[in-house]
This record gives C-alpha cells, sequence and structure tokens, in this order.
C-alpha cells in the first residue's frame, strides 16, 4: 500500500526485499517501481534517497533502516513503529482533487483504516466533481468576491444547495446552473 501511494504521487521507488507480493511483482514488471533489489537490506541501499520506509516483519531490519536513515538526514517511517518515524502515512479517500486523510499519529493504523473506509462510502464520486467545479469557477468566483469573507460565505450558501445531489444524479448541468446562482456568478462564462 504505502509503494503504490507512493508511486502515485510521482515517487521514484527503490524497493529492497528479497521476496515481494504479486502486487509489488506487477509494479516492477509495469516499471512503476522504478527499481526492485531482490535481496536483503543493505545501509548502501538508502543512498541517493530523499526518504525511507521500513515496512518488513522484521523489527531488527526496521530498526536497522530508521538508524541508517537517521545517519544521513533522511525522513523514515516505520511501519510498525510510530516512535521511529519521522513523518506519518495518512489512510486517504481521493474523489479527484479532493483528498481526505485520517492519521492516528501511528497508534492504530487499523482504526485509520476503518475510519478511512467509512468515509469513502460517504464521500462519492460527486464530491469530486464539486470540487471540479469549484476549480472551474474559481477565478470568476474570486473576482466576483474579492474580500475572502465574502467568498467563504458563498460558497456556504452553495454548500446549503443540492449542489452535491445534482452531481450524485448526474445532472452536471443543473449542479453548475445552480452553482452560479448560489455563487452570484450567474453572467460567468461558462
Amino acid at each position: 500500500e504505502r509503494v503504490a501511494r507512493l508511486v502515485d504521487h510521482g515517487a521514484a521507488v527503490r524497493l529492497v526485499s528479497p521476496q515481494i507480493t504479486p502486487e509489488l511483482a506487477a509494479m516492477v514488471a509495469s516499471g512503476a517501481v522504478a527499481e526492485h533489489r531482490a535481496r536483503a537490506y543493505r545501509p548502501e541501499d538508502l543512498d541517493g534517497c530523499l526518504l525511507a520506509v521500513a515496512a518488513t516483519n522484521l523489527d531488527p531490519i526496521n530498526r536497522m533502516v530508521w538508524q541508517d536513515a537517521e545517519a544521513r538526514g533522511l525522513l523514515c517511517n516505520v511501519a510498525t513503529a510510530p516512535d521511529l518515524c519521522g513523518f506519518v502515512v495518512p489512510s486517504v479517500v481521493r474523489r479527484g482533487e479532493l483528498a481526505i486523510a485520517v492519521s492516528t499519529g501511528g497508534a492504530s493504523p487499523v482504526v485509520a483504516a476503518h475510519v478511512r473506509r467509512r468515509l469513502d462510502a460517504a464521500f462519492g464520486p460527486e464530491w469530486g466533481a464539486l470540487v471540479a467545479l469549484m476549480r472551474d469557477l474559481r477565478e470568476e468566483l474570486k473576482a466576483r468576491h474579492p474580500d475572502l469573507a465574502a467568498r467563504r460565505r458563498a460558497v456556504e450558501r452553495l454548500m446549503g444547495t443540492d449542489v452535491v445531489r445534482l452531481l450524485a444524479d448526474g445532472d452536471q448541468e443543473g449542479a453548475r446552473a445552480l452553482a452560479l446562482r448560489a455563487l452570484e456568478l450567474e453572467g460567468a462564462v461558462a
């Protein structure tokens, strides 16, 4: 999961593991994973890296990766030890440009995953469509409401409407018309 998330964000991933899952093997075969070193970890595996993630089922190896990363001044995340994390990897729900992140600060990744699944069910693709609509209207919104407080009030008005339901029903035109009215942009160019 962490490899997939890093790849999704454009990272060039160096994977070091003598054995990998079928999912990781597919990522290696497709070129999504930049490099796979099919052997046990060595400290020089961190050379040229910007950050490290230790996600083995062997605590001594995870600790070694963390120590080696610390010695090189690299951020490191140890999946099984929150106290050895220079950064946390949240559980994320994505809907287009909308990203909803959940973290327990490493206290319980299972709880974070549970909350993410609930968010996944609660926030459907219509929320990504809403963000895309707001991106389309952003410049007109800023021009019509140059004051941040007025712009915030306009968006709050929109959120008090049925715009999300219209988008969920696939009515893009109706949602856009409603947004133009609620945001006071009826003269805006589509």
